[in-house]
């Protein structure tokens, strides 16, 4: 009977032994992953309000070739969409980050079942979400080119007046991301809606007045900052004066493809986070299951 006795005690204080440990295994994995997404939830706030405030004017760019008219340059293009989703998304992170490391360190049920529940469903829609971000992806694929070179045609009227935001952003993509046209330079041979007049110093101080066949901001400069709001200190900085008549040491690539490349870089980035940070997420589901689990068990033994 005194060895059963035994018995039976040795295997209850195993048991509730091993459940710590399993339990404190739990606990530390949700503490550690509710650090992690509280880093990730600030990296997708900052990111998201990033997007909105670097570059604005080429976002216009951006809208077009979504949208594919002057009127709806004051809606948000896709990427600008994708800004706000993000800014909401941390917003989100950060509460339910905070949420889950309480509950792991109070070992609160409430909060447990809560962070369980929340994360569950996140997991749903950011598998929803990645497959309309393959879809809007296919989208601007298919329309952007055509629509941009539409917006080129119809509303670039050169650099020498800023009153066209189309027009302006287009001169601030081929300055700053090293492009000339929608695909190429020879673009601007048909459109006839842009000033082509352009004066330069032909050397010791004598200006020849020639025909551009390229804008200027198609050319390589020295200080690229200048424009627009300093057009003389921006022209002499320009590497080549003869660039918008020659077209010697222009810029090669069409702004699509540099456009492209650009938003591509980025959404690569998130998309390698987000596919890691929904690894985290599993796992920190799983973790605050089992911390759930073991304390109903640690219950039912006491």
């Amino acid at each position: 009977m005194i060895l059963i006795s035994k018995y039976i005690l040795n295997s209850i204080f195993l048991k509730r032994k091993n459940m710590g440990c399993c339990d404190g295994l739990s606990k530390c994995f949700l503490i550690t992953f509710g650090i992690l997404f509280l880093i990730f939830g600030a990296a997708c706030l900052g990111g998201g309000i990033y997007v909105l405030v670097a570059k604005n004017d080429i976002l216009i760019l951006a809208r077009s070739a979504t949208d594919g008219a002057v009127d709806t340059i004051d809606a948000p293009s896709l990427i600008e969409r994708a800004a706000h989703v993000l800014i909401a998304i941390g917003s989100f992170i950060l509460c339910i980050s905070f949420v889950g490391c309480c509950g792991a360190c109070l070992k609160s049920k409430c909060l447990l079942r809560t962070y369980v529940i929340i994360v569950g469903l996140m997991i749903v829609l950011e598998v929803a979400a990645a497959i309309l971000a393959a879809v809007f992806m296919t989208k601007m694929e298919t329309y952007a080119k055509d629509n941009l070179q539409t917006m080129l045609i119809d509303n670039y009227i050169g650099p020498y007046a800023t009153s066209n935001a189309v027009s302006l952003a287009f001169d601030l993509a081929q300055i700053l991301l090293d492009c000339c046209g929608v695909v190429n330079r020879t673009e601007y041979a048909s459109i006839t809606t842009w000033n082509t007049t352009y004066a330069y110093d032909s050397g010791g101080g004598v200006y020849i007045t020639a025909n551009a066949t390229i804008p200027l901001t198609c050319c390589q400069f020295n200080n690229k900052d200048a424009f627009p709001d300093e057009m003389t200190t921006f022209i002499n900085s320009m590497v080549n004066n003869t660039c918008p008549v020659t077209q010697t040491g222009a810029h090669t690539t069409g702004c699509y493809e540099a456009l492209k490349e650009e938003f591509s870089k980025y959404f690569n980035i998130m998309v390698g986070i987000a596919a890691g940070m929904g690894g985290l997420q599993i796992i920190g589901f799983i973790s605050a299951c089992c911390l759930m689990k073991e304390d109903r068990k640690n219950k039912d033994i006491i």
